[in-house]
């Protein structure tokens, strides 16, 4: 949106914002939050059931991560909306084993059908920190799903395992520092969000 004047770019938003709000949870705001709270501790019990904690959290970052400041309106700046569920996106390389966390999910969504997938996997992961031992993390709801698998992000807006990279960074803190850059973080920030890395095990067949 670059080469957009100033009024053509809040034009931009403004018709992302009537999509978003379009495509909104349609539940009364009471009913909504009832629904999360009764999902929540559902899932509660499924994640230490199951001890999934670091695979659900990882799926959510994953669906948030393709977010993209500068990228236009909503859906194409992705961010989380609930568009991992889709098997184009699920294929994408760094996605590697996030099926398995989709399909944990199915149970739940299928149970609240009103909580948008966007919400379900946020929920879930914010659920399994506090269930790992972690803090209750404040959280707004009310996301709105992507509706068609064209709608997901092109591939290549995570992280690179290893070089070479696809941005074509010479090393690998320049590439984190452009993907990152590009969701609005800064260095310290980075840092941060990247410990949750020693949550779980590593697994050869996943990124």
């Amino acid at each position: 949106m670059c080469d957009k004047t100033p009024a053509e770019r809040a034009q931009v938003r403004l018709q992302g914002l009537s999509l978003h709000l379009t495509a909104a949870p349609n539940t009364a705001p009471d009913a909504y939050k009832a629904s999360l709270l009764r999902c929540r501790e559902e899932l509660r019990k499924f994640i230490d059931e199951v001890n999934c904690h670091p695979i659900l959290i990882r799926a959510a970052w994953h669906d948030a991560g393709t977010y993209d400041k500068g990228g236009g309106a909503w859906p194409k700046c992705g961010g989380a909306n609930g568009s991992i569920r889709f098997e184009v996106e699920l294929e994408h390389g760094a996605n590697a084993g996030l099926a398995k966390a989709v399909n944990y999910l199915q149970r739940f969504k299928k149970a609240y059908p009103e909580i948008s997938w966007a919400d379900l996997i946020q929920l879930a992961s914010a659920t399994a920190v506090e269930a790992a031992g972690g803090p209750m993390v404040p959280m707004r709801y009310g996301r709105v799903d992507t509706m068609t698998p064209e709608q997901c992000p092109a591939e290549g807006n995570l992280p690179g395992a290893a070089a070479p990279f696809g941005d074509g960074a010479p090393d690998a803190a320049t590439h984190l520092r452009n993907v990152f850059y590009r969701m609005g973080f800064n260095d310290q920030e980075i840092v941060a969000l990247s410990g949750a890395h020693t949550l779980g095990r590593a697994f050869k067949e996943r990124s």
